[in-house]
């Protein structure tokens, strides 16, 4: 195992830590996916559906600064095993115990402990274990993973549900997280993080990331497309839904998880170029277009839910491209501004304002249902889906004005 371990290759990491991060995310999508046929069962109001949805993320913002902070002092290997154990707990007692909303919460959160304990650590496996040159060419390459771990756990979620209760599709979901847990073990070399800068810094303390004003506008415009990047995952199967009996459309759940998950996947290659584009042109550039696209898009989607479904399905994949299209670009921007030494904790502080934008973002859509026309109108998903695009609204203003002023 050893010898193994010493001849893996820049490729055979970045496949490894790829697949790993695929079956870590089995769980990902599993209560979106579901929402309708739990929120039944449990007689959940839309306010009560968006928070089981964000807190997930509550859980990923609450554990990642520990989890991703320790990473400059201990191995990221270890750190993404815990948080595999993580996952496998939530997914598992989503199944077996989860019966109501509280129940729902708690396995839930969880579930987002998980995905901080493998997301960004996965990341600092690559980065402790690459050269810089290799370091930035299997970067997007792995943050792009997210899109494709999305889009599986949609579609096989969407596949799964039309033959199987919903407590075995999270049951699924664990043996998946399992099977990671196996590979990242067995698979990846231990190896304790190095840095060339002597640092007295404690390893949780993240003052001086605030002081890198560049690396705090790349978090900022991250924190803006998490929160309308989860929102629109966390709501987008019961838009198209609602959308398809708005214009006649025969359309299962399992169908509208597939073009779900279909959106999702398209997310990869666009953060791709995205990332291609911004290291060969201005990056705050690339970012701002994609992000003025994305509102454009968001604002009038909601508004179209009683066209022809097509034109539903082409605008609605059409927005996922532009909010996808600056992620790598942001994280890439936040990975290249962080200080040596600071790395895990710059990622740690990236990762709690982002997925902080992230569970807000589920809620806030579900407090405007609920406070507006509701789920049932074209009105009541116009003033939700204007909601979600104005995170790249805050996130464009917000990015530009800290680069204008960033200390030089």
């Amino acid at each position: 195992m050893s010898n193994f371990h010493q001849k893996l290759s820049p490729i055979s990491l970045l496949i490894i830590l790829c697949a790993a991060q695929l079956l870590a995310m089995a769980g990902f999508a599993n209560f979106a996916v579901l929402l309708n046929e739990l929120s039944k069962e449990w007689a959940l109001s839309s306010t009560e559906a968006g928070w089981i949805g964000g807190i997930y993320l509550a859980g990923y913002v609450v554990a990642v600064p520990f989890l991703v902070g320790l990473t400059d002092v201990v191995d990221a290997r270890r750190i993404y095993l815990f948080g595999l154990l993580c996952g496998i707990v939530g997914s598992i007692g989503f199944g077996l115990f989860a019966d109501g909303f509280v129940s729902a919460m708690v396995f839930r959160f969880l579930a987002g402990v998980s995905l901080a304990g493998t997301y960004m650590p996965g990341l600092q496996i690559l980065n402790d274990r690459l050269a810089e040159n290799d370091r930035q060419k299997a970067l997007p390459w792995y943050l792009s993973a997210f899109s494709l771990g999305t889009a599986a756990s949609y579609y096989l979620t969407g596949l799964a549900g039309s033959a199987l209760p919903w407590g075995d599709i999270f049951l699924l979901a664990g043996a998946a997280q399992i099977i990671s847990l196996l590979l990242v073990y067995f698979s990846i070399p231990a190896k304790q993080p190095e840095s060339s800068v002597h640092s007295d810094r404690h390893p949780l303390d993240f003052r001086p990331v605030f002081r890198n004003r560049t690396a705090v506008a790349y978090i900022w415009g991250y924190t803006g497309h998490n929160y309308e990047l989860f929102a629109y995952r966390a709501w987008i199967v019961a838009f198209l839904l609602f959308a398809a009996g708005a214009s006649g459309a025969a359309v299962s759940r399992e169908t509208a998880a597939g073009f779900a998950a279909l959106f999702s996947l398209l997310g990869m290659p666009a953060s791709l170029i995205g990332a291609h584009i911004s290291l060969r042109r201005d990056r705050r550039q690339t970012i701002s277009v994609a992000m003025m696209f994305s509102v454009i898009a968001g604002t009038i989607l909601g508004f179209v839910g009683a066209l022809p479904f097509v034109v539903v399905l082409l605008l609605a994949g059409l927005y996922s491209v532009f909010i996808m299209s600056d992620s790598a670009a942001l994280t890439g921007g936040v990975v290249a501004a962080a200080r040596e030494g600071e790395r895990g904790a710059t990622l740690a502080t990236h990762s709690v304002l982002g997925f902080s934008g992230g569970f807000l973002g589920p809620l806030a859509v579900g407090l405007v249902l609920d406070g507006g026309a509701g789920p049932e109108s074209i009105a009541g998903w116009g003033g939700a889906f204007i909601a979600t695009a104005a995170g790249s609204v805050v996130a464009l203003l917000g990015m530009r004005w800290l680069l204008r002023h960033q200390r030089m």
